[in-house]
């Protein structure tokens, strides 16, 4: 027996020896106190939560400059029929070889004497001048039909950038209520450690008084000294994700990341009540954003269809001009105008025409699949999360017998302890039963209240979601 005691108290001071030095670690402040003092309690509930995140997250920035940008291609697409009104001014002044335009005065003068002769006559091979031209020029559009589709296609551009906006709206409330819940859930653990180190140290200590009476061995107080030595352990970890959570939950909601968090809204079993599942799968399909994503890019590849046979048909334009030409501004000067109309008609563009045809074809036919599949995907969001949240339902029940199983059974078992009717070993077993449950039941909690906010996602009520109240169709 005592070569068994010898053992079990070497592993007990293995054990406990790293839970020692982590606590030593965690004990060191990694800051100064007036850094601590210092640093801003911020008070945030959920819904505040959500709201910064809309307004600072990454994603929903990136979202709205995509439809700034979808706006502006509209505006430059609707430029093609509107005139186009330019103005210019330009002043040379040039030297230009006659002869090597084409004019001829005769043969008897050599090409080195500077000038042209015909009979009686003579001129200069070469003549300088000024040239000055001021003018507005117009240029207007009639009809063109691929242009037109064009600007149809980037007006519904602009309306799916706007959908996807509501998609990263919808994305970045349903990820800040995660990580609320994920925050709060680590609260809960380190608040649960902390309570099994408490009762590990009362378990110890009530060890230690039946060592003292006789009624205990040094083998039960090794045993309690080990079980808190893990306790404590476990606290270091719970408080580190803790931290985690935290950071994370600062990252998304683009509060400072050393921020002090003091989370207002609490974590508790609400049950929800579930309406009939077509009712709610009819509601996605009507409210999701990602389906209004799908129609509209339906509804685009068919203007870029129509854009693109389009090419095939005749444009009508027309072109003007007005303005003053001389040598100078002051000299010679006189008002000049130009006006007419024309009309292009594409005979042969040597298959260009048919290959955009073919490929606007098959653009449309794969927003066709992506709708189908979108429509799929959001019936399956809402099937899955409907179940996952009746059977986590029963699992936060059976975690919360669980944990009054466990606590009796503790308090049982430390009874018999105190009475000398055994040893610690069912001590030791009951506490570890009752950490287990603790830590289930949070875990039971939190998966609950996660799959309600993905169930109320796929509904297309990420915005909507409170923790205290149900999210129904």
């Amino acid at each position: 027996m005592n070569r068994h005691l010898i053992r079990f108290g070497v592993f007990a001071g293995l054990v406990a020896a790293p839970a020692a030095a982590t606590l030593a670690a965690d004990a060191t402040p990694t800051g100064s106190a007036s850094d601590i003092a210092t640093t801003p309690t911020r008070s945030l509930s959920l819904a505040e939560a959500v709201n910064d995140a809309l307004s600072t997250n990454v994603n929903t920035l990136l979202a709205r400059a995509k439809q700034d940008e979808a706006a502006g291609q509209r505006v430059s697409a609707r430029s093609a029929f509107l005139p186009h009104i330019t103005g210019q001014i330009s002043e040379s002044r040039q030297k230009t070889n006659l002869a090597a335009q084409g004019f001829s005065f005769g043969s008897d003068v050599g090409p080195q004497s500077g000038a042209a002769a015909g009979p009686g006559l003579s001129f200069p091979s070469t003549v300088t001048y000024n040239n000055f031209d001021a003018r507005a020029k117009l240029r207007q559009t009639l009809f063109d039909y691929s242009a037109w589709q064009d600007y149809q296609g980037a007006k519904l551009g602009e309306k799916v950038a706007a959908d996807q906006l509501a998609v990263a709206r919808q994305q970045v409330a349903t990820q800040a209520e995660l990580d609320y819940v994920q925050a709060l859930s680590a609260r809960r653990a380190v608040a649960a450690a902390k309570a099994n180190v408490k009762q590990a140290k009362t378990l110890l200590k009530l060890a230690r008084d039946q060592e003292h009476v006789g009624v205990a061995t040094g083998v039960d107080v090794t045993r309690a000294r080990a079980r808190l030595a893990r306790d404590e352990a476990d606290l270091a970890q719970r408080q580190t994700e803790s931290t985690r959570a935290d950071i994370q939950l600062a990252r998304t909601t683009g509060l400072p990341l050393d921020a002090n968090l003091k989370l207002t809204d609490p974590l508790v079993f609400r049950p929800m009540p579930l309406g009939p599942v077509n009712s709610a799968i009819d509601t996605a399909l009507s409210d999701r954003p990602e389906i209004q994503v799908a129609r509209t890019r339906i509804a685009r590849g068919e203007r870029h269809l129509a854009s693109a046979r389009g090419q095939r048909l005749p444009t009508l334009s027309v072109e003007a001009d007005y303005g003053a030409s001389g040598n100078t501004p002051n000299q010679n000067d006189r008002p000049t105008y130009a006006i007419g109309a024309s009309l292009s008609v594409p005979i042969f563009a040597g298959g260009q025409i048919s290959g955009k045809i073919d490929s606007a074809a098959s653009q449309l036919d794969q927003q066709r699949i992506r709708f189908r599949d979108t429509q799929r995907q959001i019936e399956q969001d809402v099937r899955t999360a409907r179940q996952t949240l009746l059977t986590l339902a029963q699992r936060v029940r059976a975690a919360r017998a669980n944990l009054t199983l466990a606590k009796q059974e503790l308090s049982l078992s430390q009874d018999r302890f105190a009475h000398g009717v055994g040893d610690n070993v069912e001590v030791v077993d009951a506490q570890s039963n009752l950490a287990d449950a603790r830590n289930s039941r949070i875990n039971a909690l939190a998966e609950y209240t996660r799959a309600r906010i993905n169930l109320a996602a796929a509904l297309g009520r990420a915005q909507q979601f409170s923790l205290t109240q149900p999210v129904t169709p």
